[in-house]
């Protein structure tokens, strides 16, 4: 299991930890990316993951968030 990070981008380029947490697998990551995504005050936002050593393992517009996530669950 690898320890990821969740954070919510604002346009301005404000930080806000969403939450860290150990996932088996990027499936299970996309899944918390969801639920970040279907927030009501995260539209217009960014949610940025990184790994256990700070890099970045995705990066993803809200709206595309959730666009992906009803293509994947279709």
């Amino acid at each position: 299991m690898t320890l990821y990070h969740f954070q919510i981008i604002d346009p301005s380029g404000l930080r806000r930890d969403v939450r860290s947490a150990q996932y088996p697998d990027m499936d299970a990551v996309w899944e918390q990316i969801a639920v970040i995504a279907g927030a009501r005050d995260a539209e217009g936002r960014q949610i940025r993951v990184t790994n256990e050593a700070g890099g970045i393992v995705v990066l993803v517009g809200v709206s595309t968030a959730r666009r992906l996530h009803s293509l994947r669950a279709a």
